[in-house]
């Protein structure tokens, strides 16, 4: 057998037993799918409100609701819990056996992640579909183009969130609870990624602020080239920037992974 054909029989099992154990927590993922929707629902309503009397910023009602619709879907598509997962296997030994593997941890966690949004991005863009046949306004055009860009901006988007959720979990080689890092890392993420509000209206102190941190390219850009609000250069610098911070947190993910093995000594799992 090939390589290629090595690594697919690989993860073709990491994904059925993925998708089985997926199964068996019904109940919490119809509630992180909730959450994922109500977050942008909640948002849209109070921009909804706000715009009652004309547009901000450029944004009228109609262009809030393509945003926030459009972000339920991106968001979904990648979002990365493995924090919380690494924080428990390091705490608690539960990495023992995954390092005996022939395989890395890692991979696991991946197929974990498509496992979980083939299920739920899916369900997200059936309720998004009915409601654009009600409602006119979330709607997009259909663009070739520009639906392969979105495509690679997620894509690029799930890699950096999945990494920065992984990096940041590895932590637990020298912390006694990652996860709190996340959590401050998710706070900060809820102004400077797009989460509250589109980024143009941002105070400029906070927006410049943004555009030097990698959270704009996790999910802001690609809602906004899904939506249209990006063009030309601005799309250039997008992918630049994605291309960018997913290097940086390439390196630190595997900073954290070689260096944290070194020190590692739980006993358990």
């Amino acid at each position: 057998m090939t390589r290629t054909g090595d690594w697919l029989r690989r993860y073709g099992a990491l994904l059925r037993t993925a998708w089985l154990q997926d199964l068996q927590y019904r109940a919490s993922i119809v509630l992180w799918l909730l959450w994922g929707v109500t977050e942008p629902a909640v948002a849209l309503g109070i921009w909804w409100a706000i715009a009652a009397d004309g547009p901000v910023q450029g944004y009228a009602r109609a262009d809030f609701a393509r945003y926030f619709f459009a972000l339920m879907l991106v968001n979904q598509l990648t979002i990365a819990w493995d924090s919380w997962y690494l924080d428990s296997w390091i705490r608690e030994g539960e990495l023992n056996f995954r390092l005996a593997r022939p395989i890395h941890p890692a991979h696991e966690a991946v197929a974990e992640n498509l496992a979980y949004k083939a299920r739920t991005a899916g369900m997200i863009l059936v309720v998004w579909l009915i409601v654009a046949a009600a409602w006119p306004a979330v709607r997009l055009p259909f663009g070739a183009g520009r639906w392969a860009l979105t495509a690679a901006a997620v894509l690029l988007a799930a890699a950096m969130r999945f990494l920065i959720s992984f990096a940041t979990g590895l932590l637990a080689f020298w912390t006694t609870r990652a996860t709190a890092i996340m959590e401050l890392h998710a706070g900060i993420s809820l102004f400077l990624s797009g989460r509250l509000a589109p980024l143009a209206l941002l105070p400029p102190a906070v927006a410049r602020v943004a555009a030097f941190l990698w959270f704009p390219y996790m999910l802001a850009f690609p809602v906004d080239l899904l939506t249209g609000t990006v063009h030309g250069a601005a799309v250039v610098r997008g992918f630049v920037g994605q291309v960018v911070w997913l290097a940086v947190w390439l390196g630190a993910y595997r900073l954290a992974w070689t260096r944290g093995l070194r020190k590692y000594g739980a006993v358990g799992g």
